[in-house]
């Protein structure tokens, strides 16, 4: 939500230049063996130069694997963005059913 609202604020002066990352730390308390290495691949991808300055600034958003078969995704969920991508999308919505079942 947070990055969302950041992307539709004042302090985004140029949507269409302005990018955001999306991180987390997913799997980190729970290690086991090929998590670290898959952590720090979808890692490097979202944060690699080609990703957060693409050299034609062709892509809305960038990570290491985007499926498009079923639905669009990055598996494992970290990406970069366009900020004009991010204000096209639905706002997430608080107390959905991810929610309810972390309660």
């Amino acid at each position: 939500k947070s990055l969302h609202d950041f992307c539709h604020s004042t302090h985004v002066n140029d949507p269409n230049r302005t990018r955001v990352v999306y991180l987390h730390s997913k799997g980190s308390y729970h290690d086991h063996g090929k998590q670290r290495p898959w952590r720090r691949e979808l890692t490097n991808s979202s944060l690699h130069p080609d990703c957060l300055n693409p050299p034609d600034d062709s892509c809305d958003v960038c990570g290491a694997q985007h499926y498009t078969m079923f639905a669009s995704m990055f598996p494992g969920n970290m990406w970069t963005a366009k900020c004009s991508y991010i204000r096209k999308l639905l706002p997430p919505v608080e107390g959905g059913e991810y929610e309810r079942r972390r309660e």
